[in-house]
């Protein structure tokens, strides 16, 4: 077991990086064709944040540096038509 303590986010800390996260495209709710990304993404924050980045512009342009432009916070049709045949609901 590590002496080493960690650090604690607070409630607003969250909120900020989630913020950073959405507008990035990274919803957790929308990322669900590619939750690995999600999952990445929201790791390299937490870690950047805690190494002293509490900047949301520069945590957005990190994100941007490390995975490119801002993926699309719509799920793709396939997953659309999936979700609907899964709840009943007549396919758009």
């Amino acid at each position: 077991m590590s002496s080493e303590l960690s650090s604690v986010l607070k409630s607003k800390d969250l909120t900020m990086l989630q913020g950073v996260l959405d507008a990035a495209g990274y919803c957790s709710a929308s990322s669900v064709a590619h939750p690995e990304r999600y999952n990445v993404a929201a790791k390299l924050l937490i870690e950047r944040f805690r190494h002293g980045m509490t900047s949301a512009d520069d945590l957005s342009r990190e994100l941007e540096r490390h995975f490119g432009t801002v993926i699309s916070a719509v799920s793709p049709p396939s997953f659309e038509r999936t979700r609907a045949a899964i709840q009943g609901r007549p396919l758009q």
